[in-house]
């Protein structure tokens, strides 16, 4: 084949590599980790390997080429074992449907590949290298596809070898080079924009989301509340005798308290909860989807949790008490805010009864 040929199948790679940059960005936006992710990186580069195949360079019936060992080496690194899988196997299924020749190579290349791939990915980095180096090791596992030659007769496996190898070679790791380069580069960038988003939405002493998300959610539930009747409860708690904690052992002590109180409320209270930092030594739990029956049942539970905690200061055991004020929408109204002073309100005369106890928002 001529050289514009070549230059014809670098530039669809580069076509590919646009698809898969943009795609995977939106993918690792909405899905953050765990197999999900992995199954979404398969099926997205899966995808991408099947549209390089429909529009393949063919060099004789039945044997061509495209861009999917560039896809498959890498697809391992981003979509881990579940990820490689998906993509090996719907690539797979689609080059036998293709047909020809050069199927059965075509699927033992994929394998092979996609094999490669994963053995490379569970290297130790300094094994491998970073960087281009890394890449170009990558790029140089896609010539584990020579395989498919084995599945061809003698003197088209032969023409092949003298005529292709070295071409199609230099595109797949022109290709890897190119496409990891950005995918990192992607990866990064999202990265840094999720670590100033949690800047921006977290109380950097307790961990637990700031008064800006409180309020967000707040809204969201009050909406829920208002047209589709969902209730939800809100939990409100102060730390007891807090001034003389910090008096007495210091502030830096009274920073250490707070954040002891909040890693047990975290443990306490359900993953569709929301506890933030509300201000000082306050903290608010929003209950989605929780009437007052059930609010007050998490609101003991965080109450007896954090009273049988125990806090270290030295050699001296510190144990440490909340009072709590709880509201609910189901009365008299959904609005958010007018809940949240609800809480207010019975938190204080939680206070006011002696402390270390949980009081219900007054019906109005």
């Amino acid at each position: 084949m001529q050289i514009d040929t070549y230059v014809v199948s670098l530039i669809r790679v580069l076509g590919q590599v646009a698809i898969i940059v943009y795609a995977y960005s939106w993918v690792i936006r909405i899905v953050e980790r765990g197999a999900l992710k992995s199954v979404a990186v398969g099926l997205l580069f899966g995808l991408v390997g099947i549209l390089s195949m429909g529009d393949p360079i063919r060099w004789m019936p039945g044997v061509i080429q495209d861009g999917r060992s560039i896809l498959l080496v890498l697809t391992p690194v981003y979509g881990g074992f579940l990820g490689t899988v998906v993509a090996a196997a719907m690539m797979s299924l689609f080059r036998f449907m293709v047909g020809g020749m050069g199927a059965a190579g075509g699927i033992a290349g994929i394998v092979v590949v996609a094999f490669a791939g994963y053995v490379l990915s569970l290297l130790p980095r300094q094994w491998v290298g970073t960087g281009w180096r890394r890449s170009s090791l990558f790029g140089l596992a896609t010539c584990t596809s020579i395989i498919v030659l084995v599945f061809l007769p003698w003197v088209v496996a032969r023409e092949l070898f003298l005529t292709a190898t070295l071409p199609v070679t230099v595109v797949n790791i022109l290709g890897v080079l190119l496409l990891s380069d950005l995918l990192e580069r992607e990866q990064y960038r999202i990265g840094i924009q999720r670590a100033l988003e949690n800047e921006a939405s977290l109380d950097p002493l307790t961990k637990l989301p700031n008064r800006r998300v409180l309020q967000r959610e707040g809204d969201r539930c009050s909406k829920d509340a208002g047209a589709r009747r969902i209730p939800f409860s809100i939990i409100m708690l102060d730390i007891d005798h807090f001034k003389k904690i910090n008096d007495s052992y210091g502030h830096s002590f009274g920073d250490t308290v707070l954040a002891r109180l909040a890693d047990v409320i975290r443990q306490t209270v359900r993953k569709t909860d929301i506890a933030a930092r509300y201000g000082g030594e306050e903290i608010v739990v929003l209950l989605p989807n929780t009437d007052t029956r059930a609010a007050v049942v998490v609101a003991e539970k965080i109450r007896k949790d954090i009273e049988a905690a125990i806090v270290m200061f030295g050699q001296e055991t510190i144990r440490v008490t909340v009072s709590i004020g709880i509201a609910c929408s189901l009365e008299p109204t959904t609005d958010f805010k007018y809940v949240l002073e609800a809480a207010d309100k019975a938190l204080y005369r939680a206070k006011a009864g002696g402390r270390n106890r949980a009081e219900l928002a007054e019906a109005a």
